[in-house]
């Protein structure tokens, strides 16, 4: 593949793919892959995203386009989307939200792209001690591109565990309402590993209230309960709540406010 098939092909790509096909002639060495990249740039064919991450522009477009959700699944060499991105990603998303979020557990900075911040975040702590680094993410496909994202087990979780990077409780709890299957195995794991009383509460309150739905088993809720907090927990302290009975869990009287439904 010459230089300018490889442009051609790839409206996305890092510095790190365009030398490795190119390397692979055997005949471009990486000072002129530099030098190819830098008249890309001049040329304006090319936009730098960030060092070593570019977007091809094409044809008289003042802006170049991109799927946000793939380049953001370039940020980092290990990048995965998660939180309200991740919703977005496997299609649960109920409204827009102006961030993108990954995981990484690189020193790799916030970039904003367009008007958009791109947002990473370090995983949880537990996954790294476990020899877990990786685990919970799998490869999806975006317009021909591999993009990797956490799986809608750990995203279920992780939205949970953190509203505030996932566009609030109240998008969280429709988001996730959304969701027609889940391998509870799996998700009963990953709870397990990070040994979150609290985000074990909030999850087994919301499979409990989905039971059916999931065919959530009375084992399942049984176990989680037993890992829930001992002392009372919130869903969002600053909302008027309402003991949630079995999961020591605060969770707000208007959580479900339009669905017909009230908090037990």
């Amino acid at each position: 593949m010459t230089p300018e098939q490889f442009l051609a092909t790839h409206r996305l790509f890092t510095r790190g793919d365009l030398q490795a096909v190119l390397l692979a002639r055997g005949s471009m060495s990486p000072e002129t892959v530099t030098s190819h990249l830098v008249r890309w740039r001049r040329l304006g064919r090319i936009v730098q995203v960030k060092q070593g991450l570019y977007v091809r522009r094409s044809g008289e477009e003042a802006t170049p386009v991109v799927d946000l959700l793939a380049l953001a699944s370039r940020m980092a060499p290990d990048a995965a989307l998660a939180y309200h991105t991740a919703l977005e990603a496997h299609g649960h998303a109920q409204s827009l939200f102006e961030k993108l979020t990954f995981l990484t557990w690189t020193k790799t900075k916030p970039v904003s792209f367009l008007g958009r911040p791109f947002v990473p975040v370090r995983p949880r702590a537990a996954l790294a001690r476990a020899g877990r680094s990786g685990d919970w993410t799998e490869l999806i496909d975006r317009a021909g591109m591999e993009v990797r994202v956490t799986t809608i087990e750990r995203t279920l979780g992780d939205v949970l565990d953190r509203p505030d990077l996932s566009g609030g409780l109240d998008e969280v709890w429709r988001s996730c309402s959304s969701i027609t299957a889940l391998d509870l195995r799996e998700l009963e794991k990953y709870l397990l590993l990070l040994d979150r009383p609290t985000l074990t509460a909030r999850v087994g309150y919301f499979l409990e209230r989905r039971a059916e739905d999931l065919a959530v088993s009375t084992g399942l809720l049984h176990r989680l309960r037993l890992r829930s907090p001992r002392t009372r927990a919130y869903m969002d302290r600053g909302r008027k709540s309402r003991l949630a009975v079995g999961w020591n869990l605060m969770v707000p009287d208007d959580l479900l406010t339009g669905e017909g439904e009230e908090v037990r």
